[in-house]
């Protein structure tokens, strides 16, 4: 090595051993500084609209009709899928079939009902004829005409004729309530099988935009396995804020927000609801965020950041971090004596944090 070289090399590293002396470890001296701070707690999130949901059927069978595609505006009640099954076709076919014979044998003019009419007629005059008999006869007895063995006859007669009209219109009766029984409970099993018929016809539940679809025309579908993503309402962001924050965080604040997909601009936003429902697994809890903006386009599932604004001064007195000791102290140069002064803190950020009280801005800190 060149000899002059080694020597520079040698006069540095004595410099340096020279530096540590007195200290035992490398030290920089700072003082406070006034600056606009802003202290806001940090949350990653989603783009997606207020209200969301998925077309999930209750039934299996084949896609037969795809009505919609995605980003197509759609109404409350609009057709969206049809879900054919020949086994409830079938089903409703036959409930059709019961209904309508049942139909034919349980009204009024049925056969069965006829028939009961027939001899209804029958006994009712026969009824009249022997009532008039008795009568007849009660009239004599009370005339002392007739012995009362020959009146009991015809009273007998009558009392047994009239039993036997009454014993028939209850019949008829019962037979007309059985009957509309037996219709309504094959109108039941047909309305059954047309509501089966139906849920395989999946509805819109609300005003929206088809997001995304799932299944194509002629795909195998099954219960609870969904078709499609419907959302409504405008864009918000969905954050996840860590559980340690959750007492920072309130209805109201303000938040600003950046998308990957807009790297030089910064939204504005605002607190619209804190959920008090902790995600174990990512141990956060959820926050939804309006724009006080309009977006530019509103793409489901965009990633975004979020800083939520916990306070906001200006022109506080800061100093760094990295100059705050554990319990709010800092060291201090007093007289060429280094002093551990006790400090009030305030709000602060990554970098900086106010210091209310136990500095001025002449004071020289050292940070070790």
């Amino acid at each position: 090595m060149n000899k002059k070289l080694i020597i520079i090399a040698s006069a540095l590293i004595a410099a340096l051993v020279i530096a540590g002396v007195g200290c035992g470890s490398k030290e920089n001296t700072v003082q406070p500084q006034f600056k606009k701070l802003t202290s806001a707690v940090y949350a990653s999130g989603t783009l997606l609209p207020e209200q969301e949901y998925k077309v999930v059927p209750t039934v299996d069978g084949y896609l037969q009709e795809v009505y919609v595609k995605e980003g197509d505006l759609v109404k409350k009640g609009q057709l969206l899928f049809s879900i054919s099954n020949e086994v409830r076709e079938v089903q409703e076919q036959g409930a059709g079939a019961v209904v309508e014979y049942t139909q034919a044998t349980v009204t009024e003019g049925a056969p069965m009902f006829k028939e009961l009419e027939a001899r209804m007629e029958v006994a009712r005059i026969k009824k009249e004829q022997d009532e008039l008999q008795y009568n007849r006869y009660k009239k004599l007895l009370e005339e002392d005409a007739i012995s009362k063995s020959a009146y009991e006859k015809y009273y007998l007669q009558y009392q047994a004729s009239l039993k036997d009209y009454q014993n028939l219109q209850r019949q008829y009766e019962q037979q007309k309530l059985s009957g509309r029984l037996q219709l309504q409970q094959a109108q039941n099993q047909l309305q059954v099988s047309r509501a089966q018929q139906n849920v395989g016809r999946m509805k819109s539940f609300i005003d929206g935009i088809v997001y995304d679809i799932y299944k194509e025309q002629g795909d195998l579908v099954n219960p609870n396995q969904p078709l499609a993503l419907i959302g409504a309402g405008d864009m918000i962001a969905k954050l996840s804020v860590d559980e340690d924050d959750l007492d920072k965080v309130y209805e109201g604040q303000q938040v600003l927000i950046t998308m990957d997909a807009y790297e030089d601009k910064v939204f504005k936003a605002h607190i619209k609801k804190v959920y008090p429902v902790l995600n174990k697994v990512e141990q956060s809890f959820r926050v939804d965020a309006v724009f006080d903006e309009t977006l530019p386009v509103g793409i489901y599932g965009l990633n975004l950041e979020a800083n939520i604004v916990i306070a906001e001064n200006k022109d506080v007195m800061v100093i760094p971090r990295s100059a705050l000791l554990k319990g709010d102290s800092v060291w201090v140069k007093k007289d060429k004596e280094e002093v551990k002064v006790p400090v009030k803190t305030g709000i602060a950020d990554d970098e900086w944090v106010e210091i209310k009280s136990g500095l001025d801005k002449s004071s020289t800190i050292i940070v070790k």
